[in-house]
């Protein structure tokens, strides 16, 4: 008997994707105000596999990301992440419906991160940016989490005073979402 047997090839998980024809007007970070994209989320969207979707020029992967807040200060990695982002696996659709399935899975996803079970979300814009390689591939909706300033930061991250990001290095995506901690 073979110790280590051939596993098979490997299955990819599913991700959330839309139609493109809705994000070729928007460019960088916008404001949640264009009702097309948020119904082509909402009723258009399905699960395809990543490797489908990389070069594709009528889809594009769907994500969420969340800008964690205090009163005062942002919740920023070592690495200069201000947007903790995630793909959304099929049983994102366990926590409800269209946007609100998508709201409530940031929210957990965001309570993860944290390890802490408080906070409020509400969704802050968009992110369409093909000229960066780090979003090129992928929409992000991104929602802001609003938690209590006793609220403790996770390893490997510090809270950085709002006022003051434009003053630390951050990552290219994070940088381009920075207007949401204002």
């Amino acid at each position: 008997m073979d110790p280590d047997p051939d596993p098979g090839p490997e299955v990819e998980t599913l991700v959330l994707a839309m139609p493109r024809r809705e994000l070729f007007r928007i460019h960088g970070f916008v404001p949640p105000l264009d009702m097309a994209v948020l119904e082509s989320v909402a009723e258009e969207a399905w699960y395809a596999s990543p490797s489908v979707l990389v070069g594709s020029f009528d889809a594009k992967e769907v994500r969420v990301g969340v800008v964690v807040l205090t009163a005062t200060k942002a919740l920023v990695s070592e690495a200069g992440v201000l947007l903790h982002a995630t793909p959304v696996p099929p049983e994102a659709g366990q926590m409800g419906t269209g946007l609100g399935a998508l709201k409530n899975f940031s929210l957990a996803a965001a309570r993860h991160l944290l390890g802490h079970p408080g906070g409020r979300i509400e969704l802050s814009g968009f992110c369409n940016e093909d000229a960066l390689p780090e979003c090129r591939g992928v929409f992000i909706l991104v929602y802001r989490l609003i938690v209590a300033d006793d609220c403790p930061a996770p390893d490997g991250m510090e809270w950085v005073d709002r006022s003051g990001l434009g003053r630390i290095p951050l990552d290219p995506v994070s940088a381009l979402v920075m207007d949401v901690a204002k």
